[in-house]
Parts: structure tokens; C-alpha cells; sequence
């Protein structure tokens, strides 16, 4: 009995190999097995001793089954470029996504537009994994859909590891009459909302499954916007984030445009010819925030303009002319701030205050946010500096220039163009919406004085 106490306060103390010692002497009595293996097999787990934990688990009869699969999860992760099994949360997630009531249907490489299917309101696509949905609006049909919207869908969701989806499309679809935006509800993409035609459709694509992730934040918003009927909202729920898990990445938007995916199968139902998508200055003109570049002779912008125009919609890029600072400004003078904000663990009315857009996004609006935050920190401690611009210019907003000591050079830059407009952005917008979107970016934010700071930026010399 002394011997079983002194080993669990030794473990309880997190002296494990002490607490292991004394398990291996009593793991041989049949009273004390149970407990004592427990120890020795706990133990090496929180010394991150993963093989030995393996050994001993296994020679007794696989007792810990959830920790097992971590285990062997994460010796894959050492010994293989790509681990060959998943982790356990992700293998969870996986076994609980739906799949078609009766339909049997193979990934189809060589034809994209083969791959879907639809029952009821629900559109299947399939893929080399398995399958994901959208769940649409009453009275569309999947046989009404031009096949090019269906092969670029699939190429947004899949190309980062499928070549094949980068394939020839027909280029018959005409372009629609409206223009539509890729709709989160945080701050950016309110402010493009604000500055595009009145007649825009905004697309919100809802997570359905389990995660970190809260929408009560951007349902604040997306219920002001149908109320105040300042635009049409399409809310479209779906599982395709889970796409990345499947190549052991975290869950998330297979590449930029993932979120339109719902607006892009929606095109000829709702008769559009345009998305936009809330990505600021920050992502356009600058590389990553932090240096200048020519962003429409960039190879993205040009590949991905014309791959959209393809399918018959053309790309916008409603915000590329400001930055996140211009579109806080601009949320904040048409009164968005009661119904706004971006954190994405939010509860409906305030922000988690620990997470990097708590900072970078609710600290200058002068919400509540705890800097000593592990996610805060981990932003602000790397460099180079995410968001570098951006963060730089919160930074001197909110009088936090003692918490990057190191960046001091750059904090004694003068930040305050940032908040105005880059004119130059404005050539990349197509020509039937640029009147509308320029006007109305005049009307809120002042340009920037030439020659303009921004083509200068390059904060880490790279």
C-alpha cells in the first residue's frame, strides 16, 4: 500500500521516472497490474517517449487504443515525409462525414463534371477520398449548372495535389448579370460589401462540421445585413474544408477562392458574372504584408483571372486598392461597428481576446484583447512579422512599440498613408464595376499622397 501511494504522488507530481521505477516493481503483483502498467505507460507518454510507449503498450494488449493511434500517428510524422496515418481527431472527422443515400460513383480524373451529383437540395462532389457537399438553396439544379463552373470548382478545391483539375474548359458560359461576393462577415469582407453595387449577392459559406470555429460573430452581422436589406445573402453550408485533413494539413480552404465555391456552382441559378473576394492591399500590391510587388503581372493574378473568365465570371477584387486598416475606417464611419467583428471564436457579441485578429483587427477599434496571449505572442514573436504592415501600424496605434524592441527601425516609420487608398489599384477592376466601387472608395477613404510609401515597402529585406 506505501509503495502504490508514494508511486501515484510521484506521478501526480510529474516525477516520472520515479513513478515508473516504483510501477515496474509492483506491475508483476496482480492487484496493483492495472494501475502500475498505467503509470509506466502514461509516464513514458508525457516524456514524449513514443517508441517505448508503443513497446509496452502493445506487449500489453493495446490498453490505451486513443493513445495508440496517436502514437503511431506521430512516429510516422518522424520517419515518413508523408505520415501514412492520421491523427485520431482527423480520422474521427472523417468517419463522421455523410455520404450519398444510394448513388455509386467513382473520382473521375478525365471528366471534372462527372464528379458531382445531387439529391434534394444537397450537391455531391466526389473525390479521391471521399465525398463533400453544399447544401443549396430551394430550386437549384446541378443539370442546369454550365459543366465549366463544375470543373472549376473542382480545380479551386483540388489542385493543390490533383494535376488533373487544371483542365480545359469549353469557355461558352456567358457572363451573368450580377456581381457577387465572397462574404465572411469580418472586417474586410464588410467593407467590400459596402463598396461594391447595391445589387451584389453575398455568399457566406458556413462550416457544418464540429471545430474551433463560431459562427455567432458573422451571423451578427449576416442577420443586419438581410434586416437593413442592404445586400441579398446566400447562406450555404458544407463540409469542404475537411479536403486539406486529407493531406494531413489542418482544417481550412483549400486555396484562396474555396470560399466562392457555393456562389460559383450557384452562377447560372442566380445569374452571376462576378466574384469578389475581401482581399485587401495587404495581399495584392504587397507580398504577404510586408513588400511591394506589381500584383497584376503577378502569374496568380493573370492565371487565375483568366481561369475564371473561362468559366464566365469574372474575378474581382473589390479592396485590392486599401488595406485592412482603410477597411476598419470604412466599417467604422458607416456605422458597421455594432454589428462587426472578426474573431472567429466569438460568442455573438465580443471576441475570444487571445487570438491574432482580436489584436490585429478588434485592438484598434480599442476592444479588449490579452497581449500576453499564446497566439498573439506566437504572431508577434516571428519574423519575419506577419501582416507585417498592418501589424506595424496597429502596433503604433495602440502605443505597443515597447513589445518589439527588435523592430524598432520600423516602428518609427510613419504609418498613417495606410489607411488611404493606392489609386493605381484601381485599373485592375473590370470595367462595368469600376465606376461604382471607385466612386464609393472615394467617398470614404482620401488617396495616398505620391509618390506613394507603399512601393517602397520592404520591412525584412527580402
Amino acid at each position: 500500500m506505501l509503495r502504490r501511494t508514494i508511486m501515484r504522488r510521484a506521478y501526480n507530481n510529474g516525477e516520472w521516472d520515479k513513478a515508473r521505477q516504483l510501477a515496474f516493481r509492483l506491475e508483476s503483483h496482480p492487484k496493483e497490474q492495472q494501475l502500475a502498467r498505467s503509470i509506466i505507460l502514461r509516464s513514458y507518454w508525457n516524456q514524449n517517449d513514443i517508441e517505448k510507449f508503443v513497446e509496452f503498450n502493445q506487449m500489453w494488449g493495446n490498453m490505451f487504443p486513443e493513445l495508440e493511434q496517436k502514437a503511431q500517428f506521430f512516429l510516422s510524422k518522424q520517419t515518413q515525409e508523408r505520415p501514412s496515418v492520421y491523427h485520431p481527431r482527423i480520422s474521427k472527422l472523417h468517419e463522421s462525414q455523410p455520404s450519398p443515400d444510394s448513388i455509386v460513383l467513382h473520382w473521375n480524373p478525365n471528366a471534372l463534371e462527372k464528379n458531382f451529383i445531387q439529391e434534394g437540395t444537397r450537391v455531391w462532389m466526389i473525390h479521391p477520398h471521399g465525398w463533400v457537399f453544399w447544401d443549396m438553396p430551394e430550386g437549384y439544379l446541378l443539370d442546369s449548372t454550365h459543366p465549366d463552373l463544375l470543373r472549376l470548382t473542382c480545380e479551386i478545391l483540388l489542385s493543390p495535389w490533383e494535376r488533373s483539375t487544371k483542365a480545359e474548359m469549353e469557355k461558352s458560359r456567358p457572363l451573368g448579370r450580377h456581381p457577387s461576393l465572397a462574404f465572411s462577415a469580418g472586417t474586410d469582407s464588410t467593407a467590400a460589401a459596402i463598396v461594391m453595387p447595391e445589387q451584389t449577392i453575398l455568399g457566406y459559406h458556413r462550416r457544418c462540421f464540429e471545430s474551433l470555429l463560431d459562427h455567432r460573430n458573422a451571423d451578427t452581422m449576416l442577420a443586419h445585413m438581410v434586416q437593413s436589406k442592404q445586400k441579398t445573402v446566400v447562406d450555404v453550408s458544407s463540409n469542404h474544408e475537411i479536403l486539406r485533413t486529407y493531406h494531413h494539413k489542418q482544417i481550412g480552404f483549400s486555396t484562396d477562392f474555396a470560399s466562392a465555391t457555393a456562389l460559383i456552382l450557384l452562377a447560372d441559378h442566380l445569374d452571376i458574372g462576378a466574384i469578389g473576394f475581401g482581399t485587401p492591399l495587404d495581399n495584392t500590391w504587397l507580398a504577404k504584408g510586408r513588400k511591394f510587388r506589381d500584383f497584376a503581372a503577378t502569374p496568380y493574378y493573370e492565371y487565375w483571372t483568366q481561369r475564371f473568365l473561362d468559366a464566365g465570371i469574372e474575378l474581382l477584387f473589390p479592396i485590392a486598392s486599401f488595406s485592412e486598416a482603410g477597411a476598419m475606417l470604412i466599417c467604422e464611419k458607416v456605422g458597421m461597428l455594432p454589428f462587426l467583428n472578426s474573431c472567429l471564436r466569438g460568442n455573438g457579441s465580443e471576441g475570444c481576446g487571445k487570438c491574432w485578429k482580436c489584436f490585429h483587427k478588434n485592438g484598434p477599434f480599442g476592444r479588449q484583447f490579452d497581449i500576453k496571449a499564446l497566439e498573439i505572442q506566437s504572431f508577434l514573436q516571428r519574423r519575419p512579422l506577419p501582416t507585417a504592415t498592418h501589424a506595424l501600424w496597429a502596433i503604433q496605434k495602440m502605443n505597443l512599440q515597447h513589445e518589439l524592441p527588435d523592430l524598432e527601425h520600423l516602428l518609427k516609420q510613419d504609418f498613417s498613408w495606410w489607411t488611404g487608398f493606392y489609386p493605381p489599384a484601381f485599373e485592375i477592376l473590370q470595367a462595368r464595376w469600376r465606376d461604382e466601387i471607385q466612386s464609393k472608395i472615394n467617398e470614404l477613404l482620401a488617396p495616398m499622397d505620391m509618390p506613394y510609401s507603399i512601393e517602397n515597402i520592404n520591412h525584412f529585406d527580402e
